[in-house]
């Protein structure tokens, strides 16, 4: 299933690390996705914007703090999904990232590519799916009217923009 073109943007210091998410994501979501990497949380904080659909954050960046990065990212766009990537396994982590907004913690490991991807997947699809399991349509119909449905935002949004 397609979806809309999204912007994800990775912040993650390792560029070796941040190949590997990129190219992993890029095979299953490259319809779908326009990915952005950045090396620091200024950087990416310069580019949040209304579009910025996903965001996933190394935790463990050198001198910068996950946690206020997501308090960051969630007042330029509340609706910013925001994904934390830790190799810490402190409950901690996970408590405050949740307080702060993010909507998942995954720990690197063996599963975190599993866990990235069904994360990414749920949210890429969560308009569809609310209108199959929610209102009973048919997925294809459920595609179409969430299309039309966006389409009609973004119109309406540019004429309200062009006034």
């Amino acid at each position: 299933m397609q979806t809309l073109n999204q912007n994800l943007f990775l912040l993650e210091d390792n560029p070796l690390s941040s190949n590997r998410i990129v190219n992993f994501l890029e095979k299953r979501f490259s319809n779908s996705l326009t990915i952005s990497t950045f090396i620091n949380g200024e950087n990416l904080l310069k580019k949040v914007d209304a579009d910025t659909a996903i965001a996933i954050l190394d935790y463990d960046l050198k001198g910068e703090k996950a946690d206020v990065l997501v308090l960051e990212i969630k007042k330029i766009n509340p609706k910013t999904e925001i994904i934390i990537l830790s190799s810490d396994d402190d409950i901690g982590i996970a408590i405050d990232a949740f307080r702060n907004g993010a909507k998942s913690v995954i720990i690197k490991g063996e599963q975190s590519k599993r866990e990235l991807f069904l994360t990414v997947y749920k949210i890429l699809n969560y308009p569809v799916k609310i209108l199959v399991e929610q209102f009973g349509i048919n997925k294809i119909l459920a595609i179409f009217i969430a299309y039309f449905i966006i389409i009609g935002i973004v119109v309406l949004i540019g004429m309200n923009l062009l006034k």
